[in-house]
């Protein structure tokens, strides 16, 4: 049976607030702060990792989420089933008593698996739902469990947001990693600390503590599918993160607590959802961060690459064959003045030419000419346009490949709302 909703959206979504976790009350299950478990350990690659830098988020974040929620999601009535007659996906999570959502009982959590239950049937169904039905063209996405049947199977569980009938580099960068770890595991604490981090110690002097295991395996798990965008839970803690393209940097959010509001997390997934499908004003990265690698990735997670190293800024030679110290004036000097950095920016090769590039003579009436013959062929001072960027954020976001232009069916809408016409989300087949 299908439930029509009365009201828009943005009315439901405002009042949706994850119901609380019911938790099992087992000894094993209360986590006591300072207490260490080999439950809580988690198995990573011994490998090395280069996560230089790790960017807290700060409060900006949550401005992010409500602006980009305000923008997109439509605050107007419409005619919309919470239900879709075909798949069965609907609503499960309650909102104000205007919308008429069933409630939803589930057993209380005694270990991971049916603490992914509540996650998989309250967030990630309702939000998969609102999804599909702002952008009909997101038909064939939604969640998947990732299943590697490793070690670590008992507390750390995977999904994955992805279409479900494509398998392709282009699909992968833009899904994104849930990882859900139990709460009396994923403490609040434990949690804040995460996302504190600033970056991962490099090589194996010492052992890693368990938040920067915790970095390891989500830093693993994205690279082994290629997939930069991630989100982290314990279903009563949220936090949201990405990684640059070269795997160098991440970015992290605030801890968003289940029953928070403005942002809640169903405001935070559907945000963090359409900046991975790269909705306009979605999160992205910053263009100086990294280079992408491409890597095509075998099936062996033994023999996973690793990103290169960024490569070092070449210093060109020296048109002076000075050998005095710092507090020297140098043979040249007053030959470069003030442009001396421009030429050592650019090199001396083309497009200058071979004729600049001399051997020193012994008569100092022939140095003083070659030296004036040299300025009057220095190209002109760096202009200000040619200035690098100052670190942004970007505003505009790159269109999907031709692969993703492909049409959804639903049978609650036949229009896309919150995206600009042209953009690859609004396509949709009456």
């Amino acid at each position: 049976m299908s439930y029509r909703a009365t009201d828009d959206l943005q009315g439901y979504l405002k009042d949706a607030v994850l119901p609380r976790l019911k938790l099992m009350h087992k000894p094993e299950l209360t986590f006591q702060q300072g207490h260490k478990s080999r439950k809580r350990t988690l198995t990573i690659r011994r490998r090395h990792r280069n996560l230089a830098n790790i960017v807290f988020l700060d409060s900006a974040f949550d401005k992010l989420v409500n602006d980009w929620i305000e923008e997109h999601v439509p605050n107007r009535s419409l005619c919309l089933y919470d239900e879709d007659r075909q798949t069965g996906e609907r609503f499960t999570v309650r909102s104000s008593h205007r919308f008429n959502v069933p409630k939803l009982l589930l057993p209380a959590a005694s270990d991971i698996n049916r603490v992914c239950d509540w996650l998989d049937n309250f967030p990630l169904q309702t939000v998969q739902r609102v999804f599909h039905i702002m952008f009909p063209a997101t038909k064939d996405w939604g969640f998947v469990t990732l299943d590697d049947h490793s070690c670590d199977d008992d507390n750390f569980k995977k999904f994955h947001w992805t279409d479900v009938n494509q398998h392709h580099p282009d699909i992968y960068d833009l899904s994104v990693v849930v990882a859900c770890q139990p709460p009396w595991i994923l403490s609040d604490e434990f949690m804040w600390q995460f996302t504190q981090l600033k970056s991962l110690p490099e090589g194996t002097a010492r052992p890693l503590r368990g938040k920067e295991r915790l970095w390891g395996k989500l830093w693993d798990t994205c690279v082994h599918s290629q997939t930069p965008f991630f989100i982290l839970t314990s279903y009563q803690q949220w936090a949201f993160g990405m990684f640059s393209r070269g795997w160098t940097t991440a970015f992290i959010s605030p801890v968003i607590d289940a029953q928070s509001r403005s942002p809640t997390v169903m405001h935070a997934l559907l945000y963090w959802l359409g900046s991975a499908l790269r909705a306009p004003g979605g999160f992205v990265q910053p263009v100086e961060v990294a280079e992408p690698v491409h890597n095509i990735f075998s099936d062996d997670e033994s023999e996973l690459p690793i990103a290169e190293p960024e490569k070092e800024l070449e210093i060109a030679p020296s048109l002076s064959s000075w050998s005095g110290t710092s507090d020297e004036p140098a043979s040249s000097a007053g030959a470069a003045g003030a442009v001396a950095l421009d030429v050592s920016d650019r090199g001396v090769d083309e497009p200058y030419g071979p004729d600049l590039l001399f051997k020193k003579p012994k008569d100092p009436a022939l140095i003083w000419e070659m030296i004036e013959s040299w300025r009057k062929k220095l190209p002109a001072k760096r202009t200000e346009n040619e200035s690098f960027p100052s670190p942004t954020f970007a505003t505009s976001v790159t269109l999907l490949p031709d692969l993703l232009d492909v049409s959804a069916t639903s049978d609650t809408s036949d229009e896309t709302v919150g995206v600009p016409c042209g953009h690859w989300l609004m396509s949709a087949r009456r």
